[in-house]
């Protein structure tokens, strides 16, 4: 299955309205031309609001295939049992404040998107991008 196939299946919508910035993304942190968005996405009467950045050779909004792509992969937080692993293995430095401001970033927005997603459906989009 594919990201847009589990989309469809799960009736997902997104909206996506320009934003001046994104407030888990640190202006330093991106290069001149990065657009930011404020994503909703719905379905089953459930929605989630998520804060997403494009760098910029993205022309288009993105869609819930992208966003969601992008969260299961963040989700990998949810594998590691403290901050201190996660840092180590993504080769930043455990007593950077802003390293530990995105490790809390990636795991609110994952908590949030097992609870819109409801446990089997998380479970499979982690799985559906894990084999791509």
């Amino acid at each position: 299955m594919t990201i847009a196939e589990f989309v469809t299946k799960h009736g997902i919508t997104a909206t996506a309205t320009r934003q001046e910035s994104n407030p888990n993304v640190y202006p330093c942190d991106w290069k001149l031309g990065a657009r930011h968005w404020l994503i909703i996405l719905r379905h089953d009467n459930l929605f989630i609001d998520v804060p997403f950045t494009q760098g910029s050779a993205h022309t288009t909004a993105p869609t819930a295939a992208d966003v969601l792509e992008c969260l299961a992969s963040d989700a990998d937080v949810m594998d590691h049992e403290s901050f201190e692993t996660w840092a180590s293995d993504f080769g930043l430095d455990t007593d950077s404040r802003a390293a530990e401001r995105t490790y809390r970033a990636c795991l609110d927005q994952t908590l949030n998107l097992r609870r819109f997603l409801g446990e089997d459906a998380f479970a499979e989009l982690r799985q559906v991008v894990e084999q791509d």
